[in-house]
């Protein structure tokens, strides 16, 4: 089965209220991971990387070749989607290499820029068939290797903004920052049911919540219940991998790596089943 569209799957989800998982990838072993979940589940799912990821795997290119083969392979359905691309050119070098979503975060610019460089990465986008993600509001945290910002309840998205960058920019997802963090809580989390609340009844785009890990199992079946379509999973994802190999440094050899990896390898599976489960229950009350 081919790579699809991130929008469309998006807004089936929504409308079961339910939610994709946007699993971060960084190599063969994390996307074997990744497919590995969608066929014990039978549910779709979103391959992400940022640029630090796809590089790390040899470029946009060698990523989407890994992904478009287990993909095929295994016939799962399946977006492949950039992950705050924060320039043009990071939009443009994914659209080439056949991500079929991309995200131009220019949340950290005022906001007329932002406007600008989301609607020029959603004319780039059209040009290739692709959906476009973006973000309007501050989600604190470390996004990338960019400085790390404040969890500040005022740089919170706005509602009515909201509605207003989406007329003005044509993105077809939306990124909301409603208490959320990018890394680990360093506090309880407070999310902010109520400003979703708000944000859906003026946006019918779907709604993405970044910095997922973590987030309590109650407010993510509320944020699915409000809206969102989309949950960014990346910082449990590596927890679990380095627990995995806490555990197999007590009776593995690091000699045979095909067995040491193993437990790591399996937690992070475990755990991406539990999301997809989780996300895809329906009727989140």
């Amino acid at each position: 089965m081919a790579l699809t569209r991130m929008d469309g799957l998006l807004r089936e989800a929504r409308g079961r209220k339910q939610a994709l998982p946007g699993f971060e990838c960084w190599d063969s072993g994390s996307i074997q991971a990744i497919v590995q979940a969608a066929v014990q589940t039978g549910l779709p799912v979103v391959f992400q990387a940022s640029p630090t990821e796809y590089t790390y795997c040899g470029g946009p290119d060698a990523l989407t070749a890994m992904v478009r083969w287990y993909v095929d392979r295994h016939e799962i359905t399946a977006a492949l989607h950039l992950d705050h691309g924060s320039t043009l050119a990071h939009v443009r070098e994914c659209l080439e290499a056949g991500f079929t979503s991309v995200m131009l975060d220019a949340s950290r610019h005022p906001y007329e820029e932002n406007v600008r460089l989301t609607r020029a990465a959603v004319e780039m986008a059209c040009d290739f068939d692709v959906s476009v993600e973006a973000e309007l509001g501050h989600v604190g945290g470390f996004e990338g290797d960019l400085p790390e910002l404040d969890a500040d309840e005022t740089l919170q998205t706005d509602p009515d903004q909201a509605a207003e960058f989406v007329a003005e920019t044509g993105t077809d997802c939306l990124a909301v920052a409603i208490g959320t963090i990018h890394g680990a809580y360093r506090g309880k989390p407070v999310i902010n049911i109520d400003r979703l609340r708000a944000i859906a009844g003026q946006v019918s785009q779907p709604l993405v919540l970044h910095g997922g890990s973590m987030t309590p199992d109650s407010d993510i079946r509320a944020c699915i219940r409000e809206g969102i379509a989309k949950i960014n999973i990346c910082t449990e994802l590596q927890q679990e991998w380095l627990a995995g190999l806490d555990d197999s440094r007590k009776t593995n050899t690091i000699s045979v790596p095909g067995t040491f990896y193993a437990p790591a390898h399996d937690r992070m599976l475990n755990l991406m089943i539990a999301k997809l489960e989780l996300f895809a229950s329906g009727n989140h009350t």
